[in-house]
């Protein structure tokens, strides 16, 4: 069929409608290139990373801040799969998830069920939070997936989470502080806490060790963690030496990653570790050390290094006032003991004075009629016994005295070397005769001792009679002299060493009380310490006992020094 021509004005109207066609074209793909463009601008401009999903696990876009999250190139990831970005180990179990979300999209976070790790490109893992929705376009559904790297809020959660843990521990760490509980089940209880706070890098393996006064020496106190078939390490060391020793020594944190030959201490554990060492300091006193195990090659963490320091200084405090409550409750009893000792003292003064006259009086007649009788007759042998005990009871009432009334001291310069050897060759018939082997060791510079010689001479005889009488079957007793020093003032220390069979710990604050005695009522009265410590504190100086069951007893006196002579350490040392 012929189409009619048309005329020229129906040709231009038609040209006319062509041209606002095209207009409307032009306009309308100038419109799609600005909405394009400002999709694209607004789509980088997103401040979450995003990616464009397809049902098959491809990715179809992705905005820069996705390719600079994950470290790729622009374009690199367009159509690679979603599995790149996340580990391996995961991608198994995130492919199923992926799928099951195709079945049934929506919009909806997915980080709230499980954690969600990504993977850069250059192997680094990092947490993510991940949250999606839905796109339909034609026939095809995709999935966007807005993504945030979460590192620095996860480690702000782990560090709120770590303080809190520290606070929770802070406070029970307070609360045992006010329990009545010892010392050590103190330690043992805070000890316990400090090695389970979550986070630290800790091996549940530890130990707290105080320093023993007496030696100086660091002895285990609390230790945690450790097998009955593993011996802990440090039970007692010297200062100085070991990892432990070193950081009570120098007052400062001592971390090592690795056993080092420095721990010697602790090399024979059967497992790598390595150490946090804490000493707990009191003011310019340190008072013992936090012993905590890590693992080894860990790395010292800031962290954790407040953490111990703040329960060491926690610490510090417990063993300070129970030092103080120790020390309070010693001075007590020393008031009670004075007491005790002045009214047992003007008890027994008085009492001395009643008897000793009609005493005197006894021993006179006794010793007149001792000579008056026969020899042979059982008479004579009557009389003896009652000038033995007569001279027996007066000895006893002497040393009453002696205890309870002020003594008036002659004092004058002395060697005490002099005075020793005056009283061993006094001891020395017995000493043979019961097989006792007597040593000296004698420093050979010291200055003289200010002292009333006879008292001084009768507080060491006292001493050494001890001595002599712990040895019924044979032994060694040493005798040893060396200068001291207490709160800036010169001493001479004279110990005097047996090997009996030394005084439970329970009883050496009981040997120096009047009338004590582990002889038996037979073979002491029980004045014999008690005289010497009172002479000994009348002359200013003091008197203490060192003993350990089956290895014997060592009494130091402590006199003071007439004048401080510098000596050249040496001794001399003879048997």
């Amino acid at each position: 069929m012929k189409r009619n021509p048309m005329t020229k004005k129906q040709l231009e109207q038609e040209l006319a409608d062509m041209r606002r066609s095209f207009q409307e074209l032009e306009k309308c793909r100038a419109a799609l290139e600005k909405s394009k463009d400002e999709y694209e601008k607004l789509f980088e401009a997103a401040p979450d990373a995003i990616v464009f999903v397809n049902r098959q696990g491809k990715i179809v876009l992705v905005n820069a801040q996705l390719e600079e999250m994950f470290g790729y190139a622009p374009g690199e990831l367009v159509g690679r799969e979603l599995g790149v970005l996340i580990p391996e180990r995961y991608r198994a179990r995130h492919a199923k998830y992926v799928a099951h979300y195709f079945e049934k999209p929506g919009s909806r976070p997915m980080g709230v069920i499980f954690e969600i790790y990504g993977l850069r490109k250059d192997g680094v893992e990092f947490p993510a939070d991940i949250s999606l929705s839905c796109l339909q376009l034609d026939e095809e559904t995709l999935t966007a997936a807005s993504v945030r790297n979460i590192t620095e809020r996860k480690l702000i959660e782990k560090k709120l989470e770590h303080n809190y843990h520290i606070q929770r521990v802070t406070s029970e760490v307070l609360k045992i502080a006010l329990e009545p509980l010892s010392l050590v089940e103190q330690l043992d209880r805070i000890l316990d806490l400090a090695l389970t706070i979550p986070h630290l890098a800790l091996q549940s393996k530890g130990g707290i060790c105080l320093i023993e006064e007496e030696t100086g020496d660091l002895v285990m106190k609390a230790v945690r963690g450790f097998a009955p078939s593993e011996q802990p390490p440090c039970l007692r060391i010297a200062q100085g030496r070991c990892l432990c020793g070193k950081a009570v020594v120098t007052g400062k944190v001592i971390f090592s990653d690795c056993v080092e030959e420095g721990h010697e201490a602790g090399a024979g554990l059967p497992f790598p570790h390595g150490h946090y060492c804490i000493p707990i300091i009191a003011g310019t006193r340190t008072l013992g050390l936090i012993n905590v195990f890590v693992k080894e090659g860990h790395k010292r963490r800031e962290s954790e290094e407040e953490f111990l320091v703040a329960i060491a200084n926690a610490l510090a405090g417990i063993i300070e006032r129970h030092r103080a409550d120790e020390e309070k409750i010693r001075l007590q009893e020393q008031l009670m003991q004075a007491e005790k000792l002045a009214a047992l003292g003007r008890l027994t003064a008085n009492v001395a004075h009643e008897i000793r006259n009609p005493l005197t009086a006894v021993g006179g007649f006794a010793r007149r009629l001792h000579k008056s009788v026969q020899p042979g007759g059982r008479e004579k042998e009557y009389a003896d016994i009652i000038v033995t005990e007569v001279g027996r009871l007066e000895k006893i009432l002497n040393n009453v005295l002696l205890i309870s009334r002020d003594a008036e001291l002659e004092k004058g310069n002395h060697d005490i070397h002099n005075l020793l050897d005056e009283i061993l060759r006094h001891y020395g018939p017995l000493c043979r005769e019961r097989s006792i082997e007597v040593s000296k060791s004698y420093r050979i510079t010291l200055p003289d001792i200010l002292i009333d010689r006879e008292h001084a001479r009768e507080a060491i005889m006292h001493v050494v009679g001890n001595a002599v009488d712990s040895m019924p079957t044979g032994g060694s007793l040493t005798i040893s002299t060396a200068d001291e020093s207490v709160e800036g003032r010169p001493f001479v220390d004279v110990a005097i060493r047996d090997s009996g069979k030394g005084i439970p710990e329970e009883l050496q604050k009981m040997i120096f009380e009047p009338f004590f005695t582990t002889k038996g009522p037979q073979k002491g009265t029980g004045l014999g310490l008690a005289i010497a410590k009172k002479v000994m504190e009348d002359h200013g100086g003091s008197i203490r006992v060192k003993s350990r069951i089956g290895a014997g007893t060592t009494l130091h006196l402590l006199f003071p020094a007439a004048a401080a002579v510098p000596g050249d350490g040496k001794e001399q040392t003879e048997d």
